[in-house]
């Protein structure tokens, strides 16, 4: 007898373990993706960046400065305890699918009525263990499972998307702070030329040779010069304190800290892209993943809504001892058992489990829609970033040529001025504009490295398989 009810409750559980899902059928949407790129960039590229892909920049100063954000950085925290709530919430949710197990202990000093014959006063102790489970046949359990399964991965993808967007808002604060460490030397030398320009100039004027206009020219462009090199030394400040943020600095460190230590030219431009296609794209991207997440989440969602709707069978089973004094307690005659079930079922509720299961449909759709739109920007991403580098590059290589032409045309000026020439006013042309496209080939220079840790991230980090 007792093997037949060990046997019974065995094959109820496998049932009720085994039970039916309500959630509906997932299909994911496919989007309609193109064939190929039409940018030859990333079908003919060759190679395979590492994960760390960063470090093509060639800049340590800069790998440490990532490695550190990546550690210290708050938002980064921040969503590793997001991850870590989710993984417990998954953990209780599975939990709800098992059997409970609770001891229970219970004393009692009692005296009822003399007129039903209980007029003395007795105790009562008990001791029990008191089995628990519900029968899952509705799948509400199971879906609500799934559902915290997928919030989970959804977590864990947002959190991959969070390093990539710290990952290149660092190198963007970096690449910012040695770009106007750069234009600020530049600046500078230019101070230093113009400054030994206009004490040449006062020279000229006291022995009779020069004008005044000529060194009101040389002051005003030396003055010029000056008020650029301090917007050039707030730009660094603010960069420092961007990075300093980033990498989880403390307040103290944050206004007391120097520059990190680097050079402007150590910044290479990396030159491997890809070998992927288009779809690859969707399983490359963690934001893509994160909605997909999010999407199948809430279909699990539907599931647990509808099965609100059925029955829930409870079973339960205590053995335990119940005695009048606690020396008898655990003895034969105080030990007793129960089995028993209990079955609650909706019949009346004026619409609230239609209307969670319509609200769950709801947030099914909008789910849907954010995953679309998501892909949408991703691919919008790429093609921006592939079309910004491009021009970048050629726009750093101009800046490049015209910076050189320059350099040559203030080298002449000044030789016809000092021969005689020539004016003084083609020299200060020369100066300023030399000043302008030396600070605009190191902001292109700039531009076309961010661009290319742009494309990184858009394509979802490094391309290790």
């Amino acid at each position: 007898m007792v093997r037949t009810r060990a046997s019974a409750v065995a094959a109820l559980l496998a049932f009720a373990l085994g039970a039916c899902s309500l959630a509906p059928r997932h299909d994911a949407p496919v989007p309609e993706l193109p064939a190929g790129w039409n940018d030859a960039a990333l079908d003919t590229a060759s190679g395979a960046s590492a994960a760390d892909w960063w470090r093509q920049f060639g800049d340590p100063t800069l790998d440490r400065l990532i490695d550190r954000a990546l550690a210290e950085n708050l938002d980064l925290a921040l969503a590793a305890a997001r991850v870590e709530e989710a993984r417990a919430l998954l953990a209780g949710s599975r939990a709800e699918q098992w059997p409970t197990l609770d001891a229970q202990a219970d004393a009692s000093r009692q005296r009822g009525a003399e007129t039903t014959g209980g007029g003395q006063a007795r105790s009562l102790y008990s001791v029990a263990g008191v089995l628990g489970y519900e029968l899952d046949l509705f799948g509400r359990l199971r879906s609500a499972s799934d559902a915290a399964r997928e919030r989970l991965a959804e977590s864990v993808y947002s959190s991959e998307a969070l390093r990539l967007t710290v990952i290149t808002d660092v190198i963007g604060a970096y690449l910012d702070l040695r770009t106007a460490e750069h234009q600020l030397a530049i600046t500078e030398d230019t101070i230093a030329a113009r400054a030994a320009a206009l004490r040449l100039e006062q020279a000229r004027l006291r022995l009779g040779a020069g004008t005044e206009l000529t060194l009101r020219q040389a002051e005003a462009e030396l003055a010029s010069a000056r008020a650029v090199a301090a917007a050039l030394r707030d730009t660094v400040r603010r960069s420092e304190t961007a990075l300093g943020v980033l990498t989880g600095a403390t307040p103290e460190s944050l206004i007391e800290s120097a520059p990190p230590p680097g050079e402007f030219s150590a910044l290479a431009l990396p030159g491997t892209l890809p070998r992927m296609l288009p779809s690859e794209l969707l399983a490359r991207r963690p934001d893509v993943r994160a909605a997909e997440a999010a999407l199948r989440a809430s279909n699990a969602d539907i599931g647990t809504a509808r099965a609100q709707a059925f029955p829930r069978i409870s079973l339960t089973a205590l053995i335990g001892s119940d005695a009048l004094r606690v020396g008898d307690l655990f003895s034969g005659p105080a030990q007793g058992w129960s089995l028993g079930s209990a079955l609650v079922a909706p019949l009346l509720d004026f619409g609230r489990v239609e209307a969670q299961v319509a609200g769950a449909r709801a947030r099914r759709d909008q789910a849907d829609i954010l995953y679309r739109q998501t892909v949408q920007t991703a691919f919008a991403e790429v093609r921006d970033a592939l079309t910004t580098l491009r021009e970048a590059q050629a726009r750093e290589q101009a800046r490049a040529e015209a910076a050189r032409a320059l350099e040559r045309a203030l080298e002449l000026s000044e030789l016809q001025y000092r021969r005689g020439r020539g004016l003084y006013l083609d020299v200060l042309v020369a100066q300023r504009s030399l000043l302008s496209a030396q600070i605009d080939q190191a902001a292109a220079a700039r531009d076309a490295r961010l661009a290319a840790a742009t494309l990184f991230k858009a394509l979802g980090g490094g391309w290790q398989g």
